[in-house]
């Protein structure tokens, strides 16, 4: 009984083992949070940017029983292109529409990154918005921190580090959608030359 209950323990190390070395390429999937109806059909032309410097498709690596780290996980989309479609997302739910003729907002990547070390698993989600007028004139600028979580974490797999990074996604547009001075910059006409800071 002891040798098949060792066996076990083995075959199921050795399983883990080879996971932990193969690649994952994972969707990214994220759900709208929403909002009150304010955009009243305003246009927002939206773009998205990669300030990452290291492997852009990489959004974690697989850890082994040890903690060390394993096989890369993937997006199988540009995470850009997942931030993107996020926001636009977030905007339509609010009644904007997204094209040219009004304001110019850009999503900036600084890091979109999921770990499974010790104490807890998370997904680090920094990005950087600005907003311009349809002139050009830049009238909002904020950077936002945010860390996603999934409960009941057990597998360092591609898709618990979607999920984590979903969830801080999520958090980052919940954020960025409570600040008044962000919603007011959505508003402003292409005569506006005002600059709004985040917080003013």
């Amino acid at each position: 009984m002891k040798i098949h209950a060792i066996a076990a323990i083995a075959a199921m190390a050795m399983a883990l083992t080879a996971c932990a070395t193969r690649e994952d390429v994972v969707p990214v999937p994220y759900k709208v949070h929403g909002g009150a109806q304010i955009g009243a059909g305003r246009s927002v032309a939206v773009a998205a940017e990669d300030a990452r410097t290291q492997d852009r498709t990489k959004i974690a690596n697989k850890t082994n029983a040890y903690g060390m780290e394993m096989a890369a996980i993937r997006a199988d989309r540009a995470v850009t292109v997942i931030v993107q479609d996020a926001l636009e997302a977030e905007l339509k739910s609010r009644g904007f529409t997204i094209g040219g003729g009004g304001a110019n907002a850009i999503i900036t990547v600084n890091r979109f990154y999921a770990t499974f070390q010790a104490p807890g698993a998370a997904g680090d989600v920094k990005l950087h918005v600005s907003v311009a007028s349809p002139g050009g004139t830049k009238i909002y600028d904020r950077e936002i921190d945010a860390i996603g979580t999934e409960p009941g974490i057990f597998w360092a797999v591609g898709s618990n580090a979607a999920a984590m990074l979903s969830d801080g996604m999520g958090k980052a547009f919940d954020t960025l959608f409570s600040d008044p001075t962000f919603l007011a910059a959505l508003e402003k006409d292409g005569g506006s030359n005002s600059n709004i800071k985040a917080g003013s």
